[in-house]
């Protein structure tokens, strides 16, 4: 018998999945009602989604009026920051000391090809869009080759807030040719099996956005 996930699970699912997707726009407000039509639900499971998503750090609630993605604040920013050099520092280190394993080469690869990717999108369209989706994937990939389930779900819990800081940091002029540039240092020190190197790297890559971001309405409007 075919197991059906609860309408409250499905609403979720679908509703997190269209944020990450990029369907909602900063500084939009958005209403309860259109949304639970859109997701095909009534109001309690859309509801319930709304406010998981909220505790989550996706959405902002706004009584009497719907909700909204949610804003980036300083403290997003550090603790972002913080996950990202626990988990991505960790992880390049363990790739680093790995690499005359298959897995951990084939790792490597797999990063090169999106660095591959990155540097077409700089030499082409140029778009921001395009070039974050590479880099997600970059990060990504670090920290799934441990193939560590708690890692991989707490990182993926900051799922949104790495993407808009990504997005907020590449509208930077130049940060897009400096973040192909750094990811180059990460991948060339893991492949050469220097641990201490590859993690300086990470972590020196990481802290960068935290000096260019800034975090007024006007940008986060842009950044679309």
């Amino acid at each position: 018998m075919k197991f059906v996930k609860p309408l409250q699970i499905q609403a979720y699912e679908r509703l997190k999945a269209m944020i990450i997707q990029g369907d909602f726009q900063p500084n939009v407000i958005y209403s309860e009602t259109k949304v639970s039509q859109t997701l095909g639900v009534s109001r309690t499971p859309a509801r319930d989604a709304i406010q998981r998503l909220a505790q989550e750090g996706y959405l902002d609630v706004l009584p009497s009026k719907g909700f909204c993605l949610h804003k980036m604040t300083e403290r997003d920013l550090l603790e972002t920051y913080q996950i990202r050099c626990a988990l991505e520092g960790f992880c390049v280190v363990q790739l680093a000391r790995d690499i005359e394993t298959s897995a951990a080469r084939e790792t490597v690869e797999k990063l090169e090809t999106l660095l591959r990717k990155q540097q077409e999108v700089l030499e082409g369209s140029h778009s921001i869009a395009e070039f974050a989706k590479y880099d997600q994937e970059f990060h990504e990939t670090i920290v799934y080759y441990l193939q560590n389930a708690a890692i991989s779900e707490t990182f993926d819990n900051f799922h949104y807030q790495m993407s808009r800081q990504i997005a907020l940091s590449l509208g930077q002029e130049g940060r897009m040719e400096a973040t192909l540039k750094e990811h180059r240092a990460i991948v060339e020190n893991m492949r050469a099996g220097a641990a201490g190197r590859s993690y300086e790297a990470a972590l020196e890559h990481l802290e960068k956005p935290k000096g260019i971001i800034h975090l007024d309405s006007d940008m986060q409007e842009r950044e679309g």
